[in-house]
């Protein structure tokens, strides 16, 4: 069988994957990644959205190719149809073509020097003395071995090297989500991205309109918990409830799974490390994750090429990617997911009153996790009882 050797193989070619080829690439070491369709950011399964920040991290400038529509506002919509407009120059984003994105970011790892191999499948890690030393990978229907130091599992929420590694096997808690790309549409204002909560329209989750212009959008939901219909049957629904979407014409459909569950225990084994959805880096509360995957991505690419250059591929030395990590979006995604657990226990109509008492200022902090038992006992302050009372153990912590 073929054997190639490398310093690093990257398994995915998705944002944190491609991130973490880059940076390691550009410290000088000899990198591989993998990707297992013919080329980076096809097919798409995302809802686009992102940030100003999350592009600036990713070292991507906003142009045409790479951004569809510019955000300025939210609307996040109660179960009653009651509505918070969020609106701030901190908060301004898009809707990114993921496909380009995604083109551009692996395209950057290659300039730098690492080896992009496309219409690869990665079907598992290879151990030497229990420890990950390479990958065992099919392309074209040949297989063939690629030793490796460091290996980097960047391929999703079904990731075949965390598997193989020993790592994990599933998540405890996922979304199931559907979404339609959208066209003939006629939007007021393309500028604003849409959320709606509650059972009414997603179960354990949320629905969102995220325009890509005036006549095409995203339209889609997550699931979880108690649903008893498939996500896609919610979303029938959803769009059929919205009379701005009877002429629309469905242009595509989309779906995945989404880990909320938050950061694994172990994302770094001997010689072996976990980045993006494959190690559960997601906001739990918004299921988004380019974000922390190019962050993560960066941060892993680093460590592991200094590992290399030193000659120990530990898991002690390579946690030092864990710490960096969890010093503030490992943080951020832990306090998220105990918003969720907290809005797990309200009903629709307790989402009702919620939306009397909350702030825009307040969603946005909650959404991402930040300062989060500040904003709760400031809205606490001004809750009814039954909200208190549902409140009270989280601010406890």
């Amino acid at each position: 069988m073929q054997c190639q050797r490398y310093d690093i193989v990257v398994v995915g070619a998705g944002p944190a994957g491609s991130t973490a080829a880059l940076a390691a690439a550009e410290r000088g070491v000899e990198v591989l990644l993998l990707e297992e369709h013919p080329r980076p950011g096809l097919p798409n399964h995302c809802a686009e959205g992102l940030s100003q920040n999350g592009l600036k991290d990713a070292g991507v400038n906003p142009t045409p190719e790479i951004v569809s529509q510019k955000i300025t506002s939210m609307r996040v919509y109660a179960p009653n149809g009651r509505f918070l407009e969020l609106k701030s120059p901190d908060m301004v984003g898009y809707t990114i073509n993921r496909d380009a994105f995604d083109l551009l970011l692996s395209t950057k790892a290659v300039e730098a020097g690492a080896e992009l191999m496309t219409e690869t499948r990665a079907l598992g890690v290879i151990k030497r003395g229990g420890v990950v030393s390479g990958v065992l990978a099919e392309r074209r229907g040949m297989r063939f071995e690629v030793e490796a130091k460091v290996v980097i599992g960047a391929d999703g929420n079904a990731s075949v090297i965390r598997r193989t590694a020993g790592l994990g096997r599933w998540f405890p808690d996922v979304v199931s989500c559907a979404q339609f790309r959208v066209g003939n549409l006629d939007l007021d204002n393309p500028e604003v991205n849409e959320f709606y909560i509650g059972s009414k329209y997603a179960p354990g989750g949320y629905a969102w309109i995220f325009p890509k212009s005036s006549s095409t959008a995203n339209i889609g939901l997550g699931v979880r918990g108690g649903h008893r219909e498939p996500a896609l049957s919610y979303l029938k629904r959803f769009m059929d409830s919205d009379p701005r979407l009877k002429d629309s014409k469905i242009l595509g459909v989309a779906g995945g799974i989404t880990p909320v569950s938050g950061v694994l225990n172990r994302i770094v084994g001997d010689g072996v490390m976990l980045v993006g959805d494959a190690a559960g880096q997601l906001i739990p509360i918004t299921g988004a994750g380019v974000h922390a995957g190019v962050v993560a991505g960066r941060m892993a690419g680093e460590v592991a090429a200094e590992a290399v250059l030193k000659n120990d591929v530990t898991a002690p030395t390579l946690s030092l990617y864990e710490t960096r990590f969890d010093a503030n979006w490992g943080k951020r995604i832990k306090e998220s997911r105990r918003v969720l657990e907290m809005l797990d226990r309200f009903s629709d109509e307790d989402l009702n009153m919620l939306a009397e008492v909350i702030t825009g200022e307040d969603i946005i902090a909650l959404a991402n996790g930040l300062d989060v038992t500040r904003v709760l006992t400031r809205i606490f302050k001004r809750s009814p009882i039954k909200l208190m009372r549902l409140m009270a153990s989280y601010i406890r912590g």
